[in-house]
């Protein structure tokens, strides 16, 4: 729509431009001023020239614009058809058939039997993949709700101490994180939780110290604090790599660039700002202001 607009806008004032010019030119034939027609002759060549360049140019524009919206319009329907997936064909298999077929393996194994086929381990790894999984899914559901025409994000009151350390007791990295006592805030669960535990991986990612660790604590009543002792980032690096696809170049580290940019539009959703300080001892505290 914007490139019609100046597409449009440039033609109309090319063609007054130019119909100005010619008023101006036969107005000055009538008083016979020969150097000032030449001038004028010249301009009256040229100006049509540019006209039908920078016409054609701004059309090539506009198409290449359509073009593109075409292409993001159809990628939308594979992005919407694969949520659709995940939302209703996948959810019975997650919440359902998975879970009780574990429950009925283990009413129907005894603990001996467990024992002496070591089925423990395995138990145990069906059990925190299913529960991932059904992060996941919760996630993917929330993240679908909020691209239909009027949502609005669904938050209740929760722990975030609470929430917080069941979202990160099954991950690789449980130990590495140190919750402080956190208050009681309305937020969508599963959404709150992608977006944190996205800034602590990054404190643990981007981060070459012997002992890696990140700290949640309040700083004051309404900000939530996130400390690692990590390579550090500025707000200035905030702003950079939350763009989308934004990657730091020569980056070791594999990763789309599109985590911070969803973890930032997460927290926006809920009210939240967030920002970054890069500190003198090495490091970053991630403040997020939730109240």
């Amino acid at each position: 729509m914007q490139a019609r607009i100046c597409y449009w806008a440039c033609a109309s004032l090319l063609t007054a431009f130019f119909t100005c010019k010619a008023l101006i030119a036969f107005r000055l034939l009538e008083h016979s001023h020969i150097t000032e027609v030449t001038d004028f002759v010249i301009i009256l060549a040229v100006v049509p020239l540019v006209h039908r360049y920078v016409t054609e140019y701004l059309a090539t524009q506009r198409r290449m614009h359509e073009s593109a919206l075409e292409e993001i319009q159809g990628k939308n329907a594979y992005l919407e058809h694969a949520a659709k997936i995940l939302r209703h064909d996948m959810h019975s298999g997650i919440n359902t058939y998975i879970p009780r077929g574990i429950s009925s393996l283990e009413r129907r194994l005894t603990p001996e039997v467990v024992k002496q086929l070591k089925l423990e381990a395995p138990l145990k790894l069906l059990k925190e993949g299913l529960s991932h999984t059904q992060k996941v899914y919760w996630g993917v559901y929330e993240f679908t709700n909020l691209v239909k025409q009027g949502s609005r994000l669904q938050m209740e009151e929760h722990d975030l101490t609470q929430i917080l350390t069941v979202y990160l007791a099954t991950t690789a990295y449980k130990d590495q994180v140190v919750i402080d006592r956190l208050p009681t805030v309305m937020v969508n669960e599963p959404l709150f939780c992608t977006a944190i535990d996205n800034l602590i991986r990054n404190g643990l990612k981007y981060n070459d110290s012997e002992f890696k660790m990140v700290a949640l604590t309040m700083l004051d009543d309404s900000t939530l604090g996130i400390i690692d002792n990590g390579r550090g980032m500025s707000q200035e690096d905030l702003e950079k790599y939350s763009r989308a696809y934004a990657r730091k170049e020569g980056q070791k580290e594999k990763g789309s660039g599109l985590g911070l940019n969803i973890c930032i539009a997460i927290l926006r959703e809920h009210g939240f700002s967030i920002s970054a300080q890069k500190q003198e001892e090495g490091g970053t505290l991630i403040k997020v202001k939730i109240k």
